[in-house]
């Protein structure tokens, strides 16, 4: 059959087709200039072999109060052999000063822009502000808000020398353990730079994890950063930490472990999930909040008879002892976080403001002292979803 396209009506299809040809040519030219521009590199960019890429970054600070910084180095080789090296810098007046001291010692350029890692020693935790400390990474290198930062009880720069246990570059190996604290709650919540940030404008205290270098690197408890202050207040240890998280509804993967002093049998339990509302009351001026923290727990480990877990009485039992091994370890933290800390690191005072902002307008300006007079009810409620019980011949 022949189409007719030049009586009645063919005006219309002509300028379809020419659009389409038109069309094509247009998405033709466009992927030639990606090619192209992908082919050739963009006007301003750079080699990067002759670049270095900042990793890890540590900062110390001597008895004189002079500070040294340690930059990890990522080199870009085909071999893994060498990859990576650090180099110290000294400056007694600013980071950003001893930052460019490295130009006397490196040739090539250094990238600030992928630092995965800020370490700070608990000498210059102590002697300097952390606003003070950060604020040239947050205003003049315009790294990732998503940089990590550790504290080190020791020197910093050694936690940059040590390889890690899967012979990875420090650097990399400590970011991904930082990323453990959702299988231990010894372990607290890893801690952003833009987290830091936002927290350092609000006011609010806040937990940094730290790290001990003897032995190889390893969490040990936490710093306590003053929201009020900017300067570092208390350490932390483990004990403290897991009540701290379990009250932040981060345990998720953590282990509840109970000990029956009578039988000398124990059980651990493994916790699948976790909620946690802190919930605020106002009874006229007299504020109290109740911490309510729901979880689901699962047996992994047990020195008691599989067939004790067919027990109803023994289930319950086990659940009552969970549960007060959850409120106890809470407990125990928020006497530290209120009477010896003085410190709310959990956000009980947002609660506050979000429900009664008249009241939060009140306390606001003292709410340290508020804080560490309010009750605080701890109830807890646990559900064993799995135990691995089974009777005999079961599954014969």
């Amino acid at each position: 059959m022949k189409h007719n396209l030049t009586g009645k009506g063919s005006k219309p299809m002509i300028s379809y087709i020419f659009l389409f040809r038109r069309t094509l040519w247009v998405q033709k030219c466009f992927a030639a200039w990606i090619v192209c521009t992908l082919l050739t590199g963009c006007w301003d960019s750079r080699e990067i072999d002759n670049l270095s890429i900042i990793q890890g970054v540590a900062i110390d600070m001597d008895q004189q109060d002079m500070l040294e910084l340690t930059y990890q180095h990522l080199i870009a080789q085909k071999s893994r052999k060498n990859m990576y090296s650090n180099v110290t810098t000294f400056n007694k007046d600013s980071i950003q000063s001893a930052s460019r001291e490295q130009a006397k010692q490196v040739s090539r350029a250094p990238l600030y822009s992928f630092i995965r890692l800020i370490l700070i020693s608990d000498q210059a935790i102590q002697k300097r502000r952390i606003d003070q400390l950060l604020d040239t990474f947050t205003r003049s290198y315009k790294p990732s808000r998503k940089s990590l930062v550790m504290i080190i009880k020791g020197n910093a720069k050694e936690a940059l020398n040590k390889i890690g246990k899967h012979q990875e570059i420090p650097s990399i190996d400590l970011e991904a353990m930082a990323k453990n604290s959702n299988l231990n709650s010894k372990i607290p919540y890893r801690i952003t730079l833009g987290e830091i940030s936002t927290h350092i404008s609000q006011g609010a205290d806040f937990l940094i994890q730290c790290l001990e270098t003897n032995g190889g690197n390893h969490f040990s408890g936490a710093a306590l950063v003053s929201g009020k202050t900017k300067k570092f207040a208390y350490w932390l240890d483990e004990e403290d930490v897991i009540g701290i998280n379990w009250m932040l509804g981060k345990t998720k993967g953590s282990i509840i472990r109970i000990e029956s002093s009578k039988s000398n049998q124990s059980v651990v339990f493994e916790v699948e999930d976790v909620h946690t509302k802190l919930i605020p009351h106002l009874n006229g001026q007299d504020l109290s909040f109740t911490v309510r923290i729901k979880s689901d727990i699962k047996l992994n480990e047990s020195t008691v008879s599989s067939e004790d877990f067919l027990k109803e009485s023994f289930i319950q039992t086990a659940k009552q002892e969970a549960q007060d091994e959850i409120k106890q370890t809470v407990s125990q933290s928020l006497n530290t976080l209120q009477k010896e800390m003085r410190a709310d690191v959990v956000g009980f005072g947002t609660k506050v403001k979000v429900k009664y902002p008249a009241y939060w307008d009140r306390v606001k300006e003292n709410w340290q002292d508020t804080f560490s007079e309010i009750p605080i009810n701890v109830k807890a409620k646990v559900q064993i979803e799995r135990t691995g019980a089974y009777t005999k011949g079961e599954g014969e």
